[in-house]
Parts: structure tokens; C-alpha cells; sequence
């Protein structure tokens, strides 16, 4: 199964009401997470299954690839801010049948994540801001997972 992080792109500082999760991507966030998704059309495979925190910012990240594809975006509460990595890591679990997830999330979460998948220490990755980090997943008969690799990392500013 190949996993896909995609941290949201470039959001306001504040939002109007001052929520966090209100926050919405700036003029340059839109543009960079529409660059970002002509790429991930051009390389998803169809059936992939895409899931978005709730937050606003990674709602409109995940936009952009649905405004231009026939991909479906779920919101997915366990990628909240407010989650934690062993959750995800729970909760992606049960995705274990798809060929390819598409994760949309926040940092440090998702830095927290590629690591434990790479079997790296918490630290390792930091994920910026509309970059993604697509990783393999080479799974035995019974589903465990033999090893994960790192097939590639991209960003806007190189497309």
C-alpha cells in the first residue's frame, strides 16, 4: 500500500473568528496546493482513497486535488490538530485494503508519523508546509507489514 502525507499548504496567521481550525489557506497556499495537485493527479492511481483533517486549511488543501479529479475527500477526525500519532497510526490501519491513501494533515503530526512508518526516531521528518512525502508499504500474505520505504518527497516550488 503506498501512504501519501500531504501537510496542508501556507494558512493565515489568525483566522476571522480566531479559531485555529478556521484558518484558511492564504493566496499563496491556494496556489501552491494547486500545483501540488495537478502533480498528485498526474501520479495517484484512481481508486485512491483521500483523507483530510477538519481543519479548514487542510479542507481547501484537499480541494484543490478533488476541484481537478474525480477523488472523493473524507474527513477524517482522527487527523485533527488535536490528535496524536499512535491514533493515526490506529486509525490508518484500518485503510490496510487500499492501494493508495492520501493523508491530509498538520505538522508536527505528520513528521511524527512518516517516522514511526520508517521506523526513524519521533524527530527525524518535519514536513513542510504543501510538501509530500509518499511512502511504500511492502505487506507480507497475512497484511503485516515487511518494510516501508520512502519513494519519493515533493514540493510547489519544485514543479
Amino acid at each position: 500500500m503506498d501512504i501519501i502525507i500531504w501537510r496542508h499548504a501556507e494558512a493565515e496567521v489568525n483566522s476571522v473568528n480566531g479559531r485555529d481550525t478556521d484558518r484558511a489557506l492564504t493566496k499563496h497556499g491556494r496556489k501552491d496546493a494547486a500545483r501540488m495537485a495537478e502533480w498528485l493527479k498526474k501520479h495517484l492511481p484512481a481508486d485512491s482513497i483521500v483523507i483530510a483533517s477538519p481543519a479548514l486549511r487542510c479542507q481547501q488543501t484537499a480541494a484543490a486535488l478533488h476541484n481537478i479529479s474525480n477523488l472523493e475527500v473524507k474527513t477524517a477526525d482522527f487527523l485533527s490538530v488535536d490528535s496524536n500519532v499512535d491514533r493515526m497510526r490506529k486509525e490508518l490501519a484500518s485503510f490496510s485494503n487500499a492501494k493508495a491513501l492520501l493523508v491530509v494533515g498538520h505538522q508536527p503530526n505528520l513528521g511524527w508519523l512518516v517516522a514511526k512508518l520508517a521506523g526513524l526516531p519521533d524527530s527525524a521528518c518535519s514536513v513542510k508546509k504543501c510538501a509530500v512525502w509518499w511512502l511504500r508499504q511492502r505487506t507480507a500474505q497475512d497484511g503485516t507489514v515487511l518494510h516501508t520505504y520512502l519513494l519519493t518527497v515533493q514540493h510547489p516550488d519544485f514543479l
